[in-house]
C-alpha cells in the first residue's frame, strides 16, 4: 500500500503547485526558482521536448510570451514510495490564448531542499484535444503540454 506525505508536507506541496501556475504563466523567472529544483526538468509527452535545469525551464516559460497558457492545477494526489521518493499526480486545465482549453495530467517527482519542496521532474501528458497523427486514424494519449 502506498502512503502519503504528512499533512504539513501535503499542504506545502499544494502551495508549490499553486506557485507553479503563477510563476510559469507570468514568465516570472525569479519565482520559478521557488518551484523547480536547480537541476529540475520538464518533459512534454506530445512533442517529446525536454527542458533540463532551471535556466532551460525559465527560457521555456519566457519563450511562450503572450501565447502562454493559463494553467489551473487540480485534483492533486501525493504518494511516498517505500524508498522515500515523493510523487504527485495532478490534473490540469489550460486556457489557451484563443480561448480554447486543453487538459491533461502532470506526473511529478518532488525533492525537499533547504528552501522547501521543489519539483525535481515533471512529465506533462495532455488528454484533450487528441493529437491527430500525420496519417492514419485519430490516436490519443500523448499531447502538447
Amino acid at each position: 500500500m502506498t502512503t502519503g506525505p504528512n499533512p504539513a508536507d501535503a499542504e506545502q506541496l499544494r502551495q508549490l503547485l499553486a506557485r507553479f501556475s503563477h510563476a510559469f504563466d507570468n514568465a516570472d523567472a525569479e519565482a520559478l526558482g521557488e518551484v523547480f529544483a536547480v537541476d529540475g526538468s520538464i518533459e512534454l509527452a506530445r512533442t517529446g521536448a525536454r527542458f533540463k535545469g532551471l535556466e532551460e525551464i525559465r527560457a521555456f516559460s519566457r519563450d511562450l510570451g503572450d501565447e502562454s497558457p493559463d494553467h489551473q492545477t487540480v485534483d492533486s494526489v501525493f504518494t511516498v514510495d517505500p524508498d522515500g521518493t515523493v510523487r504527485g499526480r495532478s490534473r490540469y486545465l489550460a486556457v489557451l490564448a484563443d480561448g480554447s482549453v486543453h487538459n491533461g495530467d502532470y506526473f511529478d517527482t518532488y525533492t525537499r531542499t533547504p528552501d522547501g519542496w521543489r519539483i525535481a521532474h515533471r512529465r506533462s501528458v495532455p488528454r484533450y484535444p487528441l493529437a491527430r497523427p500525420a496519417k492514419g486514424p485519430l490516436r490519443g494519449g500523448l499531447g502538447v503540454g
